[in-house]
């Protein structure tokens, strides 16, 4: 029965899988069939192509929810809305510690850029909420829009929580990454969208983005242990990685960071899982959730 049970939950995981990818990249790609402009398309461009844009990039979130509420019971869902929703005190130390990782790894990037030749970094959104502090709420909204909200249901409400083995922790997450990366195919078309920019380039940063997913994702899987399975620290993660990184808390950027940004992180994120991971405060958490 049990063995049943296994081949049950893997096919119930690669359907997922195969649905989130299939329906994202079916309405992602629909504008460019269909000869839509999409010069400027994105989350907030609110032209027409962008209706095809967010619905499909809502698909990780929304086949998770989908397939919560058919396959879980009523006690398993009841565990994945405390998870999504009711946070822990656990969730401070890892809110803390994603935003001290992503500060450190903008830091670091301006820093090679600079040396490099890149200009500053323009800080448009710190100025903006400084000159009126109600765009904090503006930014906190895209901010959670155009991934957390959208996204991590489902890569870590739903998928990291089936593939969850603390003996395999390494493996599930590169392997969650990966999917996470290519998901992203067709952002690489539409000319807006930081992944199209970075192919123009230099093609090889194509690469290097799905690699970096697969990096993050090991920073995610430290988050989401240390705040006790608890998605609403990743939200917080997901949410530092957009808006500060490579988004508007410190836009405009130079060529060369976003050049640089990629490969800084993919360093920064591995060292981060791997100083982490072997600590007794994580091993504790890991043991409490195992």
């Amino acid at each position: 029965m049990q063995l049943k049970n296994e081949k049950q939950n893997k096919k119930i995981t690669i359907l997922y899988l195969v649905i989130t990818i299939a329906l994202t990249w079916l309405f992602q790609f629909m504008p460019i069939m269909m000869g839509l402009d999409i010069e400027n398309t994105s989350i907030s461009s609110f032209d027409f192509a962008s209706l095809f844009f967010g619905i499909g990039g809502v698909m990780p979130t929304l086949i998770g929810v989908i397939f919560v509420l058919i396959f879980y019971t009523k006690d398993s869902i009841k565990d994945f809305m405390k998870r999504c929703f009711i946070p822990n005190k656990e969730c401070i130390t890892a809110i803390l510690l994603a935003l001290g990782l992503v500060c450190f790894e903008s830091f670091v990037t301006q820093m090679i850029a600079k040396s490099l030749g890149g200009a500053d970094l323009g800080f448009e959104g710190l100025k903006l909420i400084a000159s009126n502090p109600l765009y904090f709420f503006y930014f906190l909204f895209w901010g959670i829009i155009s991934g957390p909200f959208s996204e991590e249901f489902g890569w870590r409400g739903f998928l990291t929580d089936r593939l969850f083995n603390k003996e395999k922790l390494l493996k599930m997450s590169l392997f969650i990454g990966f999917i996470w990366g290519v998901w992203h195919l067709p952002l690489y078309f539409y000319p807006a969208q930081i992944q199209h920019q970075r192919f123009v380039m230099n093609p090889i940063l194509s690469l290097s983005f799905i690699v970096c997913c697969m990096c993050s994702a090991l920073a995610y899987t430290a988050i989401y242990v240390i705040a006790k399975r608890k998605v609403f620290a990743i939200f917080f993660l997901h949410m530092f990685k957009n808006i500060i990184l490579t988004g508007a808390m410190i836009y405009p950027f130079s060529d060369t960071y976003a050049m640089v940004v990629d490969f800084v992180e993919i360093v920064i994120d591995i060292l981060f899982f791997v100083i982490i991971t072997r600590t007794q405060f994580f091993k504790k958490r890991l043991d409490e959730i195992a």
